[in-house]
């Protein structure tokens, strides 16, 4: 396979002009993945998929599986295979690409080896898919900025995973990843995938420059995830480092900026709609806008609003209509035998404990009434009195 994004170099480019922590040096060629390693990445791709049929079938003789995926990694003779491509309305509208399992093992040893770098880079401020850094982090670091401050400035990408240039996040990539791991960063980075198509113009480019360049990463896959967030670094280290605004919060693309001054606030819109350009993103155009923190906010399905020195933070409407409609689904499924109580009661209080994490108490107590005799156990019904 001739790896697809062979002209991208990584080159100093303005999109790469940010605080760095790239090693001083790598080894110069690394060993074949252990075979230990691979089986412990196995067992972590299998997590909440051992149900799976593909997955139970490579459960149930690992050990050819792993010789076989140790022996091309080791001649840099993978293959990404074809993912299975599906569309979800939840939350909104998405292109989901599954990838076959053997990828996915690939794809947690890729993560594996170059995260180290990665994280030393990535900045304190963003959340996403990091280890103790998750949604919930993310929301109380915002509600805590939220009480102190007057002003925020909500940042969002237009179509953020579909539109991602390929040669552009190598610059990111690959000064910060191991030289040995290239080509399979590359490989990677250029398989095929199902994505939403995007057709962004920017500064000098001419007609045919959406189509020829390679843009987007596979929403659903684990590179996707840590990647994107790469993608948006250099704006995280343009806010803290070059404009003094460290008082921010990111969740993947979604951004809140805080400040008491609305005119500096309005300096760094520019300054990372600028950044934007040159990364080949584009801004939202109707969700970024200037905020009295006095306002509701959306953020991460909560609703954020400062009222005296205090921070109410509501679940949003359509976040507990989608749960009633799930809760129906549920039911139907109960009632004709295709779920097992357990299952259902399991992703019941999943919804429940992420609730919590609002002001919900009156919500959740409403919601257990509502549900009557779905969760099993007794004393459920009194968790939020």
């Amino acid at each position: 396979m001739v790896d697809a994004l062979a002209p991208c170099h990584a080159s100093a480019s303005p999109a790469n002009s940010t605080r760095d922590a790239v090693p001083s040096s790598w080894p110069r060629q690394r060993e074949a993945p252990a075979l230990s390693d691979l089986a412990r990445l196995t067992q972590r791709a299998a997590r909440g998929k051992r149900r799976s049929p593909e997955v139970a079938r490579f459960l149930l003789d690992p050990l050819p599986r792993l010789l076989d995926l140790q022996r091309t990694l080791a001649e840099h003779a993978y293959v990404p295979g074809t993912p299975h491509g599906f569309i979800i309305h939840e939350p909104k509208r998405r292109v989901i690409s599954a990838l076959p399992f053997r990828d996915r093992i690939v794809q947690h040893y890729l993560i594996d080896q170059t995260l180290p770098a990665l994280e030393r880079w990535f900045a304190p401020q963003s959340h996403a898919c990091r280890v103790g850094r998750g949604t919930h982090q993310a929301l109380r670091r915002a509600i805590e900025l939220h009480r102190n401050h007057e002003w925020l400035l909500r940042l969002d990408i237009a179509k953020f995973f579909p539109s991602i240039d390929h040669c552009t996040l190598l610059e990111l990539l690959l000064p910060r990843s191991p030289p040995d791991l290239h080509w399979l960063v590359r490989r990677v980075l250029g398989a095929p995938g199902h994505i939403e198509p995007v057709a962004f113009r920017f500064p000098g480019d001419d007609l045919l420059t959406p189509t020829e360049r390679r843009h987007g990463l596979p929403v659903g896959n684990l590179t996707s995830q840590v990647w994107a967030n790469a993608m948006l670094t250099p704006v995280d280290h343009l806010l803290a480092s070059h404009l003094g605004l460290g008082t921010f919060v990111r969740y993947c693309d979604d951004v809140l900026v805080y400040a008491h001054d609305r005119d500096r606030l309005r300096a760094a819109w520019d300054a990372v709609v600028e950044r934007c350009t040159r990364l080949r993103l584009r801004p939202h155009p109707t969700k970024c806008r200037l905020h009295r923190s006095t306002e509701p906010v959306s953020f991460l399905g909560f609703v954020l609003q400062r009222r005296a020195d205090a921070v109410v933070v509501r679940l949003r409407a359509d976040n507990v209509r989608r749960f009633r409609r799930r809760v129906r689904n549920l039911r139907t499924l109960l009632a004709a035998g295709a779920m097992e109580p357990e299952d259902a009661c399991s992703r019941v209080r999943a919804w429940l404990a992420h609730a919590q994490h609002g002001h919900t108490r009156e919500l959740c107590r409403h919601e257990l009434d509502r549900l009557g005799n779905l969760l099993a156990g007794p004393d459920d019904s009194h968790q939020f009195r």
